[in-house]
């Protein structure tokens, strides 16, 4: 039996599923995070390997039976991030077709079924992808976390454990966001907190772990939570509606895919996104995606390797471009 195993590998966990050319899901697997920039090289190798093997027994194959390997993976945006995955599959011992994609390429496939529409994804980081009509690509965010990750779950852990803090010196009211700090981290006051960040690693996945505290803070009725959460669906239809916007997709009807642990909170972040995202494109319909991601990136590894087209679009290598910007001297300038 020969089987195409797709890979979606986030900031904090990877998925792999083993898919036959029919379709049909016969084993998944699971890893840990897959994005060298937060992880380190070595764990988000052993992620991806590790979840390519689980899904492999899982459904009780072996690498003889695995025709290619279909691996979207968060970070994956140069030439300079592909030695991780090719680490992956070395560990493996596979050397067979392999297509290389950023993991957008996947959630978009899997909101769209490879047609027009948009996906946006808002887990630890943030981006978007979409393609109009006519087959025109356009891509939002996705710069990591110093860069941009507007409306994810780092920037809302991040300005929860801000708020808190103000709340405990008196530049804010009080807030359930500083009972939730004490509830995640153990601190007593800021002092305490001051202490843990000095004295161990404090970075991007300790600021996004503090966003599931915000939702909770907002669902017992706390209005700072509650407007952290719609400050994030609103970040989060930007991507959206500048997708709208470049590919001139206004007029149309398309779906809209969102993917993410950030979309959980509903109503506080669903409705700000559908309001300023239909207020663009009143003819969109915004849904979550039918099937998962790792699903979708075997479905595509099949239909890529059917045609030929195994290069990674993501990096300019295969049949299809995914512009990720403009040019400074394009928009370095006054309206």
């Amino acid at each position: 039996m020969s089987v195409i195993v797709g890979v979606d590998g986030g900031g904090t966990k990877t998925k792999a599923a083993a898919v036959d050319e029919s379709g049909r899901v016969l084993g998944t697997g699971a890893g840990g995070p897959a994005n060298a920039r937060s992880a380190g090289a070595e764990v988000a190798a052993g992620s991806i390997a590790s979840a390519i093997a689980g899904a492999l027994h899982a459904a009780g194959l072996t690498l003889g039976d695995l025709a290619a390997v279909c691996a979207c993976l968060a970070g994956l945006d140069t030439e300079l991030d592909l030695p991780v995955p090719r680490l992956a599959l070395q560990r493996l011992g596979f050397a067979g077709p392999a297509i290389l994609e950023n993991d957008a390429i996947g959630a978009w496939t899997a909101a769209t079924n490879g047609g027009p529409g948009i996906v946006v994804i808002a887990g630890t980081g943030s981006t978007a992808l979409g393609m109009n009509a006519q087959g025109a690509f356009w891509r939002s965010g996705g710069w990591d976390y110093v860069l941009s990750d507007d409306g994810s779950g780092y920037a809302i852990g991040r300005e929860g454990i801000r708020t808190a803090m103000r709340a405990l010196d008196g530049r804010d009211d009080p807030t359930l966001l500083a009972h939730e700090l004490g509830v995640r981290f153990g601190v007593e006051d800021g002092e305490d907190m001051r202490r843990l960040v000095d004295s161990s690693p404090f970075g991007k996945f300790e600021m996004a772990s503090f966003a599931i505290h915000v939702s909770r803070a907002a669902e017992a009725g706390d209005p700072a939570a509650r407007a952290i959460l719609a400050k994030a669906g609103r970040d989060l239809a930007i991507h959206a509606t500048a997708i709208i916007r470049q590919l001139e997709m206004s007029g149309e009807a398309f779906p809209i895919g969102t993917v993410g642990g950030v979309f959980k909170s509903v109503p506080f972040v669903t409705e700000p996104f559908a309001e300023a995202v239909l207020a663009a494109a009143p003819r969109a319909e915004i849904h979550v995606p039918r099937q998962p991601p790792e699903v979708s990136a075997a479905l595509l590894g099949w239909q890529r390797l059917r045609a030929g087209d195994i290069g990674s679009w993501s990096l300019g290598g295969g049949g299809r471009s995914i512009p990720r910007g403009h040019s400074v001297a394009q928009v370095g300038h006054l309206p």
